[in-house]
């Protein structure tokens, strides 16, 4: 076997692998978010774990200082003229983007693999960034909330506008099972986006859009990330 056919064996090998990843990856952070509204000192501690695992399989870091810089100079300018609610409101909403912004990053990524550069498109991905903002939307609305004992606090929102996003949502998904049926009708269901999809809308909406604690939502969505930074799990022995 000669090393381009080695190569593609690990390509395929690799590829097959990450739904398991993906999927794996939205059951630790569904588990440790529900684990955050039992008892949160052992999620806090699993975060921990979590952490530590991804920091020791990484190649390499890289730490965007503007990313980080700009948002904290708005918060804190946010707390400077109202007050810590708001620079803790602010910091909730950064970090809902930022995370919306990664995982549809990565959804791309794993449509070009699957050879469907179509559904990287705008309008394409619109479903992706619609969860998100649902769940923002009605964080806004029932605010004002606490997070680790601090107030968090965003603009009142009134109650349609929670309505009319959910309601854009629920379609945009609906659309999406839709069409992921008739692929797998068809036999042409790429596995990598779609396992990444699903692992998308049911992270954002336990953590923010089911109304549950938003303290613990955002435990969910971290450890989403970081397990997600970390190899998959291997089982396999010496």
């Amino acid at each position: 076997m000669n090393a381009n056919t080695l190569d593609l064996a690990s390509a395929a090998s690799i590829e097959r692998a990450a739904p398991l990843h993906t999927l794996a990856s939205m059951a630790i952070a569904l588990a440790t978010g529900g684990i955050a509204l039992v008892y949160p000192p052992v999620a806090v501690l699993a975060l921990a774990v979590l952490a530590a695992r991804a920091l020791l399989n990484l190649r390499r870091i890289e730490f965007n200082l503007i990313g980080v810089i700009a948002p904290l100079a708005a918060s804190a300018g946010a707390g400077a003229l109202i007050g810590l609610p708001a620079a803790v409101g602010m910091l909730f909403a950064w970090r809902v983007w930022a995370d919306t912004n990664w995982s549809v990053e990565q959804l791309k990524r794993r449509a070009l693999a699957a050879g469907r550069p179509d559904e990287t498109r705008l309008h394409a991905l619109a479903h992706a960034w619609l969860t998100p903002a649902y769940g923002l939307a009605l964080v806004a609305y029932s605010s004002p909330h606490m997070v680790a004992g601090l107030p968090l606090d965003l603009p009142h929102v009134p109650l349609w506008t929670p309505l009319i996003v959910g309601g854009l949502a629920a379609g945009a998904l609906l659309d999406q099972a839709l069409r992921r049926s008739a692929e797998l009708r068809l036999g042409q269901l790429a596995t990598g986006p779609t396992a990444h999809m699903l692992a998308h809308h049911t992270v954002f909406l336990a953590a923010f859009g089911l109304m549950l604690d938003v303290s613990a939502g955002i435990v969910a969505l971290l450890a989403w990330r970081l397990a997600n930074a970390a190899p998959a799990w291997s089982f396999k022995r010496a």
